[in-house]
């Protein structure tokens, strides 16, 4: 059997840049999901459960340390350049470390920007999260 990714729920999705986001992460790669249900709960366990979507929103969490010149400024021109990702507003491509899977997400940024400097020119990012909306049509 081979590994079920996130990659096995998400529909083709087209972004609207197609410049790929492919620094990968330091460290640690946090991969949340979740699934769009209100609980209602009433008297005692009484409950009721509405599915409004069969659909998993994931987010991925990246963080890097330690990153030379070039890739801090590869961070800062997808995020702050308006016809890449503008932000939090646009969507493009982005490829995991390879060791996760080879396949290419369609992403936005989900967080405001925050980077630091370290000494001299030791750049980081303590935290950049990517909502990913769908995969690249193969």
């Amino acid at each position: 059997m081979s590994i079920i990714t996130m990659y096995d729920y998400l529909p083709n999705a087209t972004p609207d840049y197609t410049g790929t986001l492919s620094v990968d992460p330091q460290e640690i790669m946090v991969i949340s999901g979740e699934k769009s249900i209100e609980i209602h709960r009433g008297i005692g366990i009484a409950e009721e459960r509405v599915i409004f979507s069969t659909q998993t929103r994931f987010q991925v969490r990246l963080q890097w340390q330690v990153l030379s010149e070039a890739d801090h400024s590869t961070l800062f021109d997808f995020y702050h350049n308006y016809a890449k990702g503008c932000g939090m507003g646009r969507t493009f491509y982005w490829q995991p470390p390879a060791q996760y899977d080879n396949h290419t997400y369609v992403v936005r940024f989900d967080s405001p920007w925050e980077s630091f400097l370290r000494n001299y020119k030791i750049y980081g990012v303590a935290s950049l999260v990517l909502v990913v909306l769908g995969k690249k049509t193969e």
